[in-house]
């Protein structure tokens, strides 16, 4: 009996969360500076909407935002790490000059300088800097990938995570709370580590090594 109530309950939340994306449903286009709509096609905007609100968009297909945003992430402090519910979904492409937002990327997404999200399951280009608070797949920036949780690849001249599951390839790496992987880099440090380094300093929980440094 408890069973089949928690079974009930799961299934009650799903339906209300699929509902809050399928209120309304666009066909080849729409705007994203919408809420509660799906949209199967092309969706496209400028800059995100800058409130509290939960907007409840889905785009299955390609999104274009330009200008976005992230034109200017580079002036975040600190960080683009958001740790923010998600209130976006782009299935496919999303294409930009820079998106900051609550959103979940599955497929591709694609920005000229700066863009950060909740969730990357995929692959995730940007000419400067990535943040994604969940990054399952690639992050590749010209300057800096940054993820709470990373379980694929990061490339860039400075990676950055608290727990990763992979491979960091770039001038500076770093694992602040765990790496389980590889770290290939100039300068790279882990903590809680089963891996292996491979650079010019190599810093990890046992030992401080030039060229190569292990734990397991």
């Amino acid at each position: 009996m408890r069973n089949l109530t928690i079974t009930i309950l799961l299934l009650i939340s799903i339906t209300c969360f699929s509902q809050d994306y399928n209120e309304k449903t666009r066909y080849l286009f729409g705007t994203f500076h919408t809420q509660n709509t799906t949209i199967n096609g092309i969706s496209f905007g400028a800059l995100p909407q800058l409130n509290n609100k939960q907007r409840f968009v889905r785009t299955n297909g390609i999104r274009l935002e330009i200008p976005g945003i992230g034109l200017i992430g580079f002036m975040a402090n600190g960080s683009l790490l958001r740790n923010e519910k998600t209130d976006e979904i782009v299935n496919g492409l999303n294409i930009s000059s820079g998106t900051i937002g609550d959103i979940s990327y599955n497929g591709i997404t694609l920005a000229l300088v700066t863009q950060s999200g909740t969730e990357n399951n995929g692959i995730a280009i940007a000419g400067l800097w990535n943040g994604m608070d969940n990054s399952n797949g690639i992050q590749i920036a010209g300057l800096l990938n940054e993820a709470i949780y990373s379980n694929g690849i990061q490339i860039a001249i400075s990676n950055s995570t608290e727990y990763m599951k992979g491979i960091q390839i770039g001038g500076l790496n770093n694992a602040n709370e765990k790496m389980v992987g590889l770290q290939i880099g100039i300068w790279n440090k882990s903590k809680n580590t089963k891996g292996i380094q491979l650079g010019l300093w190599n810093i990890n929980e046992k030992r401080k090594l030039p060229i190569i440094n292990w734990n397991f």
